[in-house]
């Protein structure tokens, strides 16, 4: 019985020196297992990414969208996650653009037409392990055509007025493409004007035979070689008008002393004495460049600048003895065209008050019948007028002094002679060393008065013998 408690005991010190000892060794088997040699199971090692495939757009593919977006296959063997570094450029050593993307996909942006593309991606795990992509290439769409630039900038401007006749149209055009351009031309005088030039290639169109104060309208329609056109708008520009030009004065029917107006328009005719400022008003759209005054057909001034003025005033009796002249006025612009306008007028150079224009107003009943006149001829030397008077030196002299219930005649010679206003008609000839010396005849109202010579008779026989007709 002794012997059988032995070996019971022996038997549980043994168990509970194996529990104790297998504890031991599991716990160092915990702490020590890293560090030492793996002689059983163990993780596989890491492999580095797949590598970038499948691109899109496809190497050397042509025709690509400038809009295009890069995309690739991509992926790790380990399941690890991946980055991607993309190299973008249009050389064939293209640089990197981005890095540490996870996405399959890049956007570059908006690309130029026509152009060589490269890229490379590089793909890397979080352990760091690279796998280096193939280098691609595409090549960018041909840009598509774009149609010739509107024509704008129209010469005349849009809406012009007084437009030369001699102007030209011009216009701005062009093509964003650099592609060659021809224009039609549409010109007319409605709103939908027709075609009369196709196909030119210059940037202007001359006008031809236009009309003066005409609107005009045109357009410009533009084509490039590729069949794209491009249509300006209808623009329109109205020609000059011709010159105006009127006489101001003298007005017609209307009585002048010394530059003064009276009884205006209500005169039997446009009478003048003394001189006058001859006036006119001229106009153009485009300036007036000058105005010339004519008496008689014979320019007497240009004037270049408003207002437009010219002094007449002949007074000298050795001057041109008839009594109605023509006044004629032309303007010109400044495209030298222009406009003219003219007046008869009665020119009295002899006395302020001229009763022969009275005579002519009333039939000339007054002046031959009513009051009394005297008409003299002969030979006269320096002969004078003033305001109310005529005074003359008579060399042999024949009067005639009408009036009612009067007539006298009679000679006169050597004589100093004064008379009342001159009222016409006067004929003379001028002649002498100072044209003083006159033969003819004139009228003028009242008797003749006459006193004893005060002219040395000598001296006048020297003037006659002298005098060249």
């Amino acid at each position: 019985m002794k012997i059988h408690a032995r070996k019971i005991n022996n038997y549980s010190a043994i168990r509970i020196s194996s529990v104790f000892i297998l504890t031991i060794m599991l716990i160092i088997t915990t702490f020590t297992f890293p560090l030492a040699p793996q002689t059983g199971a163990y993780p596989l090692p890491n492999s580095p990414p797949n590598m970038p495939s499948n691109p899109g757009p496809g190497n050397n593919t042509t025709g690509i969208s400038i809009l295009t977006t890069l995309n690739w296959t991509g992926g790790d063997p380990d399941g690890n996650p991946v980055k991607y570094d993309i190299y973008f450029g249009i050389v064939s050593s293209p640089p990197k653009v981005i890095s540490n993307q996870s996405n399959l996909s890049y956007i570059p942006g908006t690309l130029s037409y026509s152009t060589r593309y490269y890229w490379r991606i590089i793909a890397w795990d979080n352990f760091n392990a690279s796998t280096k992509g193939p280098l691609w290439s595409f090549i960018t769409e041909p840009k598509p055509n774009s149609p010739p630039n509107t024509p704008s900038n129209p010469t005349p401007a849009n809406g012009a007025l007084n437009v030369f006749l001699s102007s030209q149209l011009k216009w701005s055009g062009g093509d964003p493409d650099g592609n060659p351009v021809t224009y039609d031309v549409y010109f007319g005088t409605t709103s939908s004007p027709s075609k009369v030039k196709s196909n030119q290639s210059t940037l202007s169109y001359d006008l031809g035979a236009v009309t003066y104060n005409t609107k005009y309208y045109w357009k410009i329609v533009a084509w490039d070689n590729q069949s794209a056109s491009a249509a300006g708008p209808i623009w329109s520009f109205t020609t000059k008008a011709l010159p105006t030009v009127t006489i101001s004065k003298p007005l017609v029917n209307t009585l002048y002393i010394q530059d003064n107006e009276f009884l205006i328009n209500q005169f039997p005719l446009t009478f003048v004495y003394g001189p006058i400022n001859i006036t006119a008003d001229a106009s153009s759209g485009i300036g007036i460049k000058k105005v010339e005054f004519f008496v008689d057909g014979q320019l007497i001034l240009t004037d270049s600048v408003a207002p437009y003025v010219c002094l007449w005033n002949p007074t000298d009796l050795k001057e041109d003895l008839k009594l109605t002249h023509l006044i004629k006025v032309v303007a010109y612009d400044n495209e030298d065209d222009s406009a003219s306008t003219e007046i008869n007028v009665t020119k009295w150079r002899f006395h302020p008050i001229p009763f022969y224009v009275a005579g002519v107003a009333i039939g000339g009943l007054l002046a031959s019948k009513l009051l009394v006149h005297t008409t003299v001829r002969g030979l006269f030397f320096d002969v004078q007028q003033s305001m109310f008077t005529t005074s003359f030196y008579a060399v042999r002299v024949h009067f005639s002094t009408v009036g009612p219930l009067r007539h006298v005649r009679g000679v006169i010679n050597l004589r100093s002679c004064t008379g009342g206003i001159l009222v016409g008609p006067i004929k003379m000839i001028r002649f002498g060393p100072l044209h003083n010396i006159a033969y003819g005849s004139f009228t003028f109202l009242g008797d003749i008065h006459y006193v004893g010579s005060n002219f040395g008779q000598g001296t006048l026989l020297n003037l006659l013998r002298n005098a060249t007709p």
